[in-house]
Order: C-alpha cells, then structure tokens, then sequence
C-alpha cells in the first residue's frame, strides 16, 4: 500500500505540480490571471481556466495576444511557455531583458519604452513588426527574421545595424542611437525616399559613417537623406564586405552578387573546405568541395531568388547570393 501511495504521489508530480509554470515576477503573473473576457489582456479570453491561481503550460498554449501595457512588470521569465504567442504588448514596463527566441509563432511585437539593455528575437521566422524604441539596447540582431518589415528601434544605444539578411524590410526608424554604420543590402530594391522611412537616421547619430544599400536604392537614400536637411556626411555605397580590409580579415569573396548564371568563389589559401548551397527556405540543394583558390560556381540550373552560401572550413561564414 505504502508502495501504491508514493508511485501515485510521483505521478501526481510528474504529471500534475510539473505543467505549472514558474512566473517570478508577480505582476506579470497577477496580469495573467486577470486575464478574462471582459478584458483584453489575452484578446477577451481567460488564462487560468481551472482558477487554481496558477498558469499552466496547458493554459499558455491557448495564448495568441498578450497586452501587458503599464504593469510595472521588470521580468516576463516563463514567456517561454506560450508557444503559439502570435502578438506581444509589453510596452511601458521596466523590463531589463528579454529572450523570446523560442516564440517562433511571433509576428508582432511591441517592447518600448522598458529599461531593455538585452533583446534577443533571433531566429523568430515569422516576426513581421519590431517596436523596441526607448530602451537602452546596444547590441540588436535579426538573423532568421526574412519576413521582419517594420522596425522602429529609436532611442536606443545601437551601434550599428545589419538587414543584409532582412529582403521584406520596409520601414525603418533608427534616429538617435550611436550608429556608425547601417546595411540594407540584401539584394531586394526598396523606395527609401517614400512616406515609410520619413524617420531621420542621421538624427541624434553623428557617427554614422557609412550606409550600405543595393545599387538601385542609392538615389533614394541619397534623395532621404537630402531631406533631412543635415550637412552631415555619410558615404552611401552598394560595395560593403567587398573591399580590401574584408579581403585581409576574410580570404573569401563571392562575385558578382547579385549574378545571372554564375559566380566566382576567391578563397585565398584554402581557407574554406567545402560550400554548401541553402535556398530561401533552409533546403540544401548543393554541397562540393573547394581545392582551387579560384572556383567558378555554375547557378545556371537555378531558379531566380535568393541563396544562401554555406563556406566551411578554418571557420564558417555564410554569404548571399542573389540569383537574378
């Protein structure tokens, strides 16, 4: 009998105390359970719908909106649970970091006006708008976010920004940050000079140096940045990571890019071993190895878009294609 008891007690454990999820913060756990269809907290649906006053895992998989607004929350440890979380509201907290890598059901989200040093939203595939403005972010990355087409990163610390592997990017606020260098080469031609980019870069950045683009979107940026009515001198060009100091750092260039048919691999002394080739969508559709320095790659039998060049070898590095 003793032994029936504690194998129940373990299950019990195992299978029942185990799905509670553990909520440090109070005040995020409080906004959770007021969460009911009188409210909008979860888009008028109730969280706790056992009204054990806790949040289980069960419970955080029926969340698709979250709007946490003013709740003077500083952490939302054991977001990680809501899984098929589509739209965050979490503006004007004092959260001071925030890890929502593994919300890959993520489209929107809001995060500003927090006390945020650390935002980590890599790999979020579906993310499509970023307000993370007046923080205090030095470091933002957006590797895997192909469908991220807004962002408005304002007031912030931010030093520079890469949207190489970013083609929907379609509106960008990045004023009064530290940057000195911005790049929006990623092979797809946007009108810069329109309403969507009406936000100022050079504003509050006089370090800002140098902006990278696609060779049809210079006119544009020159023609944006004409009308922000500063003297400041930024160099605008579509050469970025192909000059001499990236030759010396790197020991690889991929040319021409974008290209019709092929392109012309310079791997100065073997650096790299082997190149495997990656669609849009992370299929690998070729895989070779690299013995000669100069290595003429055939994409002839490719279709027109855009393909990711995995170089293996010392290190690895991935480089863009574009496959006219």
């Amino acid at each position: 009998m003793k032994k029936t008891f504690l194998v129940l007690l373990l299950f019990l454990q195992v299978f029942g105390f185990s799905q509670i999820i553990n909520i440090p913060d109070i005040n995020f756990k409080n906004k959770l359970l007021q969460a009911d269809i009188n409210n909008n907290i979860a888009g008028f649906i109730k969280i706790d719908l056992n009204n054990n006053g806790e949040i289980e895992q069960s419970e955080a998989l029926n969340v698709t909106y979250l709007f946490l607004i003013t709740s003077n929350i500083s952490s939302l440890d054991g977001i990680e649970y809501f899984n098929n979380l589509q739209s965050l509201g979490c503006h004007y907290n004092s959260i001071t970091n925030l890890n929502l890598s593994s919300l890959n059901q993520l489209i929107n989200l809001r995060c500003d006006f927090n006390n945020m040093s650390s935002l980590n939203i890599n790999g979020l595939a579906n993310l499509q708008s970023l307000i993370c403005s007046n923080n205090q972010i030095a470091n933002l990355t957006f590797n895997g976010l192909n469908n991220l087409n807004t962002i408005l990163c304002n007031n912030n610390l931010i030093t520079t920004l890469d949207f190489s592997n970013n083609p929907s990017l379609t509106k960008l606020n990045c004023s009064n940050n530290n940057l000195a260098s911005i790049n929006l080469k990623n092979g797809i031609s946007h009108d810069f000079s329109n309403v969507n980019f009406n936000d100022c870069w050079k504003t509050g950045n006089p370090n800002l140096a140098t902006i990278c683009v696609d060779a049809s979107e210079l006119a544009s940026v020159q023609n944006h940045l004409n009308n922000c009515g500063s003297a400041q001198t930024i160099n605008i060009t579509s050469n970025c990571g192909l000059g001499n100091e990236e030759f010396a750092v790197n020991k690889v260039v991929l040319y021409p890019n974008p290209t019709n048919n092929f392109v012309t691999l310079h791997n100065e002394g073997a650096f790299f071993t082997t190149v495997v080739i990656y669609n849009y969508l992370g299929q690998e559709l070729k895989r070779f190895s690299v013995i000669d320095e100069v290595v003429e790659i055939d994409l002839s039998n490719f279709n027109s878009g855009i393909y990711f060049f995995n170089l293996l070898g010392e290190k690895n590095e991935i480089v863009k294609i574009v496959k006219q």
